[in-house]
């Protein structure tokens, strides 16, 4: 019989992995995924590594409960992202995406999973923002379809909502001929909902509106969000990246930093620019790629075109069930 020649190394990388079981829980986090990889170029049986990964998902989860900060409250649709990703995380909630990020960059607590874009809505602004400005970049993306609902009392003078679900909802909400009274969540916009006594509606999530009656589906279209997990350390693989630059304003300074991108034939699934609110008219460009091992030298390469540049994270993008 022939011998494998990749068993030595095979090894090797298991008592490495096992051996870090008994080391802190942030030198597994750090080390985990780089170990996992280098493995992975052997031809490891699927039992092993099957039974490989739920010892070590164990351990980890038995030495550390990660604390978790999302825009809250309970029930809003954040809620439900950072309650499927991190089913034995230590979730708090914040007020608004900013406090999120605060939390988070001042390592209160570990992750931070806050809203970042919209299929029908586009990117949120202070996701945007933080994401530009803080040292915390994304680690991780969960995607989630979404579905809003409408309840009311009487005849309604206002609709509660959050500005993005009332932005996915317009034909819905100006059917109510009401004023829209925006809140920091749709979870927050229930809680208003039932102080008011009567002629009033709300806009929010069927786990938000559970125990009222009410009319479900009522977005414009098919909607999905998608909520970034975001970390101190950003991620550093992964089949997407998300970068975040400024260039000069000259003619075809964008068309030049968008260039070595183009050139290495690097998909881009987003592009979007956003003010940057250090001087009137001066805007950051976000975009999402397709990552791959030519991600490195374009992004070298676009830094001669911009006056700033921030790979804000590389990561999966995960399905999050209903």
């Amino acid at each position: 019989m022939t011998k494998d020649p990749h068993v030595g190394p095979r090894k090797q990388i298991y008592t490495r992995l096992f051996s870090l079981l008994n080391a802190g829980v942030y030198e597994i986090e750090k080390k985990l995924y780089e170990l996992l990889r280098e493995r992975a170029k052997y031809n490891t049986p699927p039992l092993i590594n099957g039974v490989l990964a739920a010892v070590i998902a164990s351990e980890v989860s038995r030495m550390h409960k990660p604390g978790v900060a999302y825009l809250g409250p309970e029930k809003s649709f954040t809620w439900e992202a950072a309650s499927y990703l991190f089913p034995h995380g230590d979730l708090t909630p914040c007020r608004s995406i900013t406090e999120v990020f605060e939390r988070v960059e001042s390592g209160v607590v570990d992750y931070g999973v806050v809203p970042f874009s919209n299929s029908l809505e586009g990117p949120v602004g202070e996701t945007i923002d933080s994401l530009a400005t803080r040292e915390v970049g994304i680690a991780a993306m969960g995607e989630m379809r979404i579905t809003l609902c409408i309840t009311k009392k009487g005849n309604p003078r206002v609709v509660y909502t959050h500005p993005h679900a009332a932005a996915q909802a317009r034909k819905a909400t100006s059917l109510l001929g009401a004023d829209v009274v925006y809140t920091n969540s749709t979870s927050e916009a229930v809680r208003e909902f039932e102080k008011c006594m009567g002629d009033c509606a709300v806009l929010a999530s069927p786990k938000a509106l559970e125990g009222f009656e009410k009319i479900c589906g009522v977005e414009d279209g098919e909607s999905y969000t998608r909520f970034a997990v975001v970390s101190r350390a950003g991620g550093a693989a992964g089949e997407r990246a998300v970068l975040i630059f400024a260039v000069p304003n000259v003619a075809g300074a964008l068309y030049k930093a968008l260039a070595p991108i183009a050139n290495r034939g690097i998909n881009m699934t987003l592009i979007y620019s956003r003010p940057t609110r250090l001087s009137p008219w001066d805007y950051y460009f976000v975009v999402e790629l397709e990552a791959d091992e030519r991600l490195g030298e374009a992004v070298e390469e676009m830094r001669r075109f911009t006056t700033m540049l921030k790979v804000a994270g590389r990561y999966n993008v995960v399905k999050i069930a209903p």
